[in-house]
């Protein structure tokens, strides 16, 4: 409530930034649309379809390999059950909570109060959410010990920064909240690659040839 009445003084006591406008980022006219959650249908199904396509072309690799090894419609169909709390958390609740509090809300603060521009909220926004996961250190230290609580710790920091990045510009280019969460609990369901997989795989040219075409297409 508190993020929201934020983005909302600034909405509505801040002119549109001139960096904003020249971007051609549409100014909101209401608290719902600056937080990217006004009921327009045709743009939440743009949102969503545009960033699952860009989702799904950076993922072309992993994909490709969960295909030739039969194992792509169960993962999914897993995922799709939500019959336990980790899932649930994992593919509903983190993505909507996430998307909210670090594209909504951080990136409506930065963009409308003028502070940034709009390739600054790309960058500086993720920064923050990939931060957020910093916690699991401490876990991590426990039970792996320092060094590999390091390693993990950067690998998921520097996931987690790229994510929002791609996330940070599909929300400015879409101008709502459907994409970025649509996204999200695709790459949760995803999940890291299995670079090591795909190089000792039987087809390794077919499925490397997929992560090269994916990354371009990207």
């Amino acid at each position: 409530a508190a993020a929201c009445v934020s983005v909302m003084r600034v909405i509505t006591a801040s002119p549109v930034p001139e960096a904003v406008a020249r971007a051609g980022v549409t100014p909101p006219a209401s608290l719902a649309a600056a937080l990217g959650v006004a009921p327009r249908p045709m743009a939440a199904a743009t949102s969503t379809a545009a960033s699952l396509a860009l989702a799904a072309a950076l993922f072309l690799g992993p994909l490709t390999h969960h295909a030739i090894d039969n194992k792509l419609g169960s993962r999914f169909g897993r995922a799709l059950r939500l019959d336990d709390s980790l899932k649930l958390r994992d593919y509903v609740v983190a993505p909507l909570a996430e998307e909210f509090a670090f594209r909504a809300c951080v990136i409506g603060v930065l963009a409308w109060s003028g502070s940034c521009t709009v390739a600054s909220c790309v960058f500086l926004s993720p920064m923050c959410f990939g931060a957020a996961h910093l916690h699991h250190f401490r876990e991590l230290r426990r039970t792996r010990g320092l060094g590999a609580a390091g390693v993990i710790i950067g690998a998921q920091f520097a996931y987690t920064a790229a994510f929002g990045w791609f996330a940070a510009f599909t929300f400015l280019r879409t101008g709502h909240l459907c994409g970025p969460v649509a996204a999200h609990s695709f790459c949760n369901v995803m999940g890291l690659p299995d670079l090591g997989g795909a190089l000792g795989h039987r087809k390794k040219g077919v499925i490397v040839g997929a992560y090269v075409v994916g990354i371009a297409a990207f």
